[in-house]
């Protein structure tokens, strides 16, 4: 990923007046507070002074009382409209605080009084948190000119990726390229969009010519994305030797040996990755390979801290721990299948077989799921149903024949029928599949 621009500066070169100095020594000493005291002072005794609203915003900045320092710099935009350090430093204050229609606001204004690199680059940075990628793709093209950075360049090409304007990214990057050979994020993205027009092979080449010339922790990226293109497990491996702390390598090795019902083997890598980077991506996967290994307390865990995606994983824990409200509570309004599935087991246990019926029908007829159908059948045994029961089950046999429950179901359906012969039937093949309830009846 490429840096965002969010560096906060006395922008523009302003000169300060003889009462300011001590403000902005303060300032340059890094005594925010008495910074932020002083320019408030000099306000206070003339609030037409532009160079004292913007150092209290920059002063309040570093101090991290944003809301405060917000205030500063739109006085400054509003009292001085014609100078483009207020609206730049607003914007870059509302990006900080996630207010990213007001940044591009103030952004756009100043651009308008100062097309400078950094401004570009702020702007294009709230479109793209806007999720307008071609509109930022556009700025951008907009301010390229000779001089523009190298980092301005790859801002283009991954914002050109975003935007889904593949072919007008290469050649940016082969520019970069061309004049710092060593640059791994152009690789990476060179790669990635080669990737993504179906020249994997073309691909993997330009990634290893870009490591006969990265060198250091950078070639730690291009391992890794080699090793995600290639679908081999070696050059992870040699990321994580590179760059111990690089956890998307860790995490992509853990993933895969997870995918492969390995849960055991991908422990070691998921604990690696969370280690470097707690992302909520990394707490979901081992909430998984824990539960997976009967670990339901750690695995719920994981599974909060991953946040929204983790809360069906939350849940198969807490049930798992025995804490039927709890994960009740956590399935309630979710639309899966495996949380609606879930969710008639847990009413099925605590023994309110009508709401099982009520989740579990349609859910069955949706799909016709064998687990879904055994469970259903449960719940209409729990109702005195006995004639549905059978009916259903034979269903669920006829699609998986070795389900051990719906065997052992079948048999208790047949025997509140009076058909006993058939109901022992029934147990001996739930038994001969390992069901142990099956082998306590038959004794």
């Amino acid at each position: 990923m490429i840096p965002r621009y969010l560096a906060f500066t006395l922008a523009f070169g302003l000169a300060l007046a003889a009462s300011l100095e001590e403000a902005q020594a303060a300032l340059e000493k890094g005594a925010y507070d008495r910074a932020a005291a002083l320019f408030e002072e000099a306000l206070a005794q003339d609030y037409a002074r532009p160079e004292a609203h913007l150092g209290l915003g920059v002063a309040l900045v570093r101090l991290g009382r944003l809301e405060e320092a917000r205030f500063a710099f739109a006085q400054m935009a509003l009292l001085f409209p014609n100078r483009p350090e207020g609206f730049y430093n607003l914007g870059l204050v509302d990006l900080r605080l996630g207010r990213l229609e007001e940044a591009a606001e103030a952004l756009s204004k100043a651009l308008d009084l100062a097309p400078t690199e950094e401004v570009y680059l702020a702007l294009a940075e709230a479109q793209r948190g806007l999720g307008k990628a071609k509109e930022a793709a556009e700025t951008l093209k907009k301010g390229l000119s000779p001089e523009r950075s190298l980092r301005y360049r790859l801002v283009l090409a991954q914002t050109l990726l975003e935007a889904g304007q593949n072919a007008e990214a290469v050649p940016v990057l082969y520019e970069v390229l061309n004049r710092a050979p060593k640059e791994a994020q152009a690789w990476d993205l060179l790669a990635q969009i080669l990737a993504k027009e179906g020249l994997k092979a073309r691909a993997l080449r330009e990634l290893d010519r870009g490591l006969a010339q990265v060198e250091g922790k950078g070639r730690a990226l291009l391992l890794y994305r080699k090793g995600l293109l290639s679908g081999e497990d070696r050059p992870l491996q040699e990321a994580l030797a590179q760059d111990p702390g690089f956890w998307p390598a860790a995490y992509l090795l853990g993933k895969r040996r997870l995918e492969a019902k390995d849960p055991r083997a991908a422990l070691p890598f998921l604990l690696q990755a969370y280690r470097a980077a707690q992302e909520p991506e990394v707490a979901l996967a081992l909430a998984a390979a824990q539960l997976s290994l009967g670990d339901a307390a750690s695995a719920y865990a994981y599974a909060k801290e991953a946040g929204p995606p983790g809360v069906l994983l939350q849940a198969q824990a807490a049930y798992r721990l025995g804490r039927l409200a709890e994960a009740e509570r956590l399935l309630q309004d979710r639309l899966e299948p495996e949380a609606r599935a879930l969710l008639g087991q847990v009413y099925l246990d605590q023994g309110r077989p009508e709401k099982a019926v009520e989740v579990l029908q349609p859910l069955y007829l949706e799909g016709r799921a064998p687990e879904v159908g055994a469970n259903l059948a449960a719940a209409y045994l729990a109702l005195g149903r006995p004639s549905d029961a059978e009916l259903l089950l034979r269903e669920v046999l006829e699609r998986s024949s070795r389900l051990a429950p719906a065997w052992y179901n079948l048999g208790i359906a047949l025997r509140a029928l009076g058909r006993e012969e058939e109901a022992v039937r029934a147990w001996k093949r739930a038994a001969e599949l390992g069901y142990a309830p099956a082998r306590s009846l038959l004794r």
